[in-house]
């Protein structure tokens, strides 16, 4: 297969031992495949409009504004019509034509709303405005209910989600709220100039004119600072933060560690991967000790999941997974992406190649 380009990869780990993972690609003749198990099915002969992943499907518009899913061996079609919006994450699918709001969960399509003016999807819930009944409902677990009535305005123009948690302002009371678990909780009766950005089962927050610096993890408060820090980034029930001195600190289980007293260049968190780059160096954060990766700055690289990958000085595809450093390939790549712990990479000019739990595939 010629002039091959990886689209996009999936991943869902259904425990700790055991997972699926799927890619998707368009060949040279644009072709549509997917790859599954080591195996290649052409799902259209036809140029698709529009392609995601999710963990156990794959989703997207085909050429006649179809849109279908690929799942199990099998592909179903779901709606038709443009313009079709869809979010496919690891547990959900949703999608909507117009205000017509749909979720697939598990094999089968609930009709959410048919007032919908806008609405966000993460991976375990669903949150949307319904217009006419001034109302934020929410799907979690399998439900739909009400959690907010007598609304004016859509409170989800200002909203952060993480893959189990909605935090949002409420523009008329001003109250600070978040959707966790199936429960809403105001963490803050009025505030200002809220900056706050959410994770999953955390949610970073603090209120300008307040200063202090408060993280909501797994239904606890934290103030962390009585200074707002310099920056903040969230990812999966981890926080990194650079604090008002410079230093680098990072949140874990209810406790701060300071992994440099020296203010970063950079630094990055994606899911449970914190990188930072100090005195030209590149380091991350795993299981409580500081890694050098390279003593240098690769271009590129990606993180996500558990994983760091990246073109070394030879352009060869290196990555540090799970704490351990690992080279991948030996011969020069062109192109480089990592969705999950999925590592995709081109050597030549059609020799495309996914590294997966210590296997290469390739097509």
């Amino acid at each position: 297969m010629k002039n091959l380009i990886i689209l996009f990869i999936g991943l869902l780990f259904y425990t700790s031992s055991s997972g699926q993972y799927l890619a998707a690609f368009n060949d040279n003749v644009n072709n549509f495949w997917v790859f599954e198990a080591g195996m290649f099915n052409k799902l259209e002969h036809l140029e698709i409009q529009e392609y995601q992943v999710g963990g156990i499907l794959v989703a997207y518009i085909d050429n006649g504004s179809n849109l279908k899913i690929y799942r199990n061996g099998e592909v179903e079609s779901l709606m038709q019509g443009a313009p079709i919006k869809f979010t496919a994450t690891d547990y959900l699918l949703g999608y909507s034509l117009y205000e017509q709001l749909n979720v697939y969960d598990n094999g089968k399509v609930k009709v959410l709303s048919t007032q919908c003016s806008g609405y966000i999807v993460s991976d375990s819930l669903i949150g949307w405005h319904n217009r006419v009944n001034q109302t934020l409902d929410v799907y979690y677990n399998g439900i739909s209910r009400t959690i907010i009535d007598g609304l004016i305005y859509n409170p989800l123009e200002e909203f952060k989600a993480g893959d189990n948690t909605i935090a949002f302002i409420h523009s008329s009371t001003k109250e600070f709220y978040v959707f966790y678990l199936g429960r809403l909780e105001v963490l803050d009766d009025f505030v200002e100039d809220m900056v706050f950005e959410a994770g999953r089962d955390i949610v970073a927050f603090m209120d300008i004119p307040d200063q202090a610096f408060k993280v909501f993890f797994r239904g606890e408060i934290y103030e962390l600072e009585t200074f707002p820090p310099k920056s903040f980034k969230v990812g999966d029930e981890i926080l990194a933060y650079v604090d008002n001195l410079g230093r680098l600190k990072y949140f874990e289980n209810g406790e701060v560690k300071t992994v440099s007293t020296y203010e970063p260049q950079f630094y990055d968190v994606e899911d449970k991967v914190l990188v930072f780059e100090e005195q030209g160096f590149f380091k991350t954060f795993c299981k409580n000790q500081v890694y050098i990766v390279e003593r240098y700055m690769p271009q590129p690289y990606r993180i996500d999941f558990n994983t760091i990958a990246y073109l070394d000085q030879s352009s060869f595809v290196k990555a540090f997974q799970n704490c351990e450093p690992v080279t991948i390939s030996y011969e020069r790549v062109k192109q480089l992406d990592l969705i999950r712990d999925l590592i995709i990479y081109v050597e030549g000019i059609n020799k495309t190649k996914i590294y997966f739990n210590g296997q290469i595939y390739q097509h």
